[in-house]
């Protein structure tokens, strides 16, 4: 194997040459737009109101007849919710950390490797001053009020900041050694992404497709070339970024166009600006999808298409380097992603998915390939996969009654 040191060499020498040896698209993610300095950030910690953890469907590995739907036990004071598929993990409001579902090689967070079902949370011992939790399947990250991370679950290698290091996963929580003044996180699932509280984005993991920049290893760095950022997620094969100015930057892979590139195909370790996104208030990343909330309550979607992730109303394997609206959305106050779907949440509280996964087939009759409204008892104020947050006491509207009214079918 050519070292990477070598590789910088060969490249430096081909620009050198007029690029002769490139294709269309290495040349065009090389004269992309760099991702632009802008203005600086301090991103905080988001703050939701303690509520009521809601299941809208069943979880990977849930035995027959278990409970597929409804509140759950005991998680009446939630802030933050982790869906791993597997696994979910909750912060409640006092700090302490809890987990359901199937134990795979550790995600429970309680000790054992051994492979079996919970249905009702248990606490995850040693965190006490948890603020958010976020996974990457059955790992799972907290964020801590002093800014540092804690983590566990089936990749030992992620755990431990990229350090490769046995084989097994890690059942009980365990610092991830380097990282500081966290406020967010946005984890893959070959590679983790943090952001810090001076706009820095930190990484560790796999960097096949440069998403660490054009560094040797798999150890954390700090991602050079972007900064102000106050929102980051992984999108499969490469990363996305939001900046302070409400622009959006990416790197990594753009063979489904995520860099925002035409013609597809190529990488780059060097952040660069995707066109056609302004006054962006988050983002988020799913299997080589990427999708952009802007301040408006649009949602914009770019990358990979297939099964109607995009929300264009195609199923097919098709991709889109051009962000495009998902049509049919109202206006929209909180997006997710899981895998290849969609999710928002809308200004009333309305939970909304599209793509395929997470059983939307079922509700949309096949794919959704645009988004189809998901029942839920009470108005949501976050979410993650098939769990999301609701508001445990609406306020009444000056009418007097409740301004949630779900009406789905």
């Amino acid at each position: 194997m050519v070292p990477r040191t070598w590789l910088r060499v060969l490249v430096a020498g081909v620009a050198v040459l007029g690029l002769a040896g490139c294709s269309k698209a290495d040349r065009a993610v090389h004269g992309a737009p760099r991702c632009p300095e802008g203005p600086a950030a301090q991103p905080a910690p988001r703050q939701v109101p303690p509520g009521v953890a809601w299941a809208w469907a069943s979880m990977n590995g849930a035995p027959a007849g278990s409970r597929a739907e409804g509140a759950v036990p005991g998680w009446t004071d939630v802030v933050s919710v982790a869906d791993g598929r597997w696994t979910t993990v909750a912060v409640r409001a006092d700090g302490t950390v809890w987990s359901y579902g199937t134990n795979i090689g550790g995600s429970l967070g309680q000790g054992s490797y051994e492979r079996h079902y919970r249905a009702e949370p248990r606490r995850v011992p040693g965190i006490d001053d948890a603020r958010t939790v976020h996974s990457s399947g059955p790992t799972f990250y907290v964020v801590r009020r002093d800014g540092t991370v804690t983590a566990w679950g089936d990749d030992r290698f992620l755990v431990n900041g990229g350090k490769r290091e046995g084989y097994n996963g890690v059942p009980t929580p365990q610092r991830v050694p380097g990282l500081e003044d966290i406020v967010s996180m946005g984890p893959g699932s070959l590679n983790a992404f943090a952001l810090r509280s001076d706009g820095r984005v930190r990484g560790w993991g796999i960097n096949l497709t440069d998403v660490l920049g054009d560094v040797d290893g798999t150890r954390l760095t700090t991602i050079d070339g972007v900064g102000g950022v106050v929102d980051v997620a992984s999108a499969g094969g490469a990363v996305v970024a939001l900046k302070a100015d409400g622009r959006v930057c990416a790197w990594g892979n753009n063979a489904h166009g995520l860099l925002g590139t035409e013609p597809r195909g190529g990488q780059s370790g060097r952040p660069v600006r995707v066109p056609g996104l302004t006054d962006v208030v988050q983002v988020a990343g799913g299997d080589n999808v990427a999708y952009a909330l802007d301040r408006d309550g649009v949602v914009r979607a770019w990358g990979r298409g297939v099964g109607g992730t995009l929300g264009d109303g195609d199923t097919s394997d098709h991709s889109s380097t051009a962000p495009v609206r998902v049509a049919g959305l109202p206006g929209i106050r909180r997006i997710a992603a899981s895998g290849l779907t969609g999710l928002a949440i809308d200004s009333k509280g309305g939970l909304w998915g599209w793509g395929s996964g997470l059983g939307l087939g079922e509700r949309a009759g096949g794919d959704a390939d645009r988004p189809v409204r998901i029942p839920l008892p009470g108005p949501a104020l976050d979410l993650s996969g098939t769990h999301v947050i609701l508001d445990p006491a609406p306020p009444e509207d000056a009418t007097g009654g409740t301004p949630f009214q779900d009406t789905t079918p």
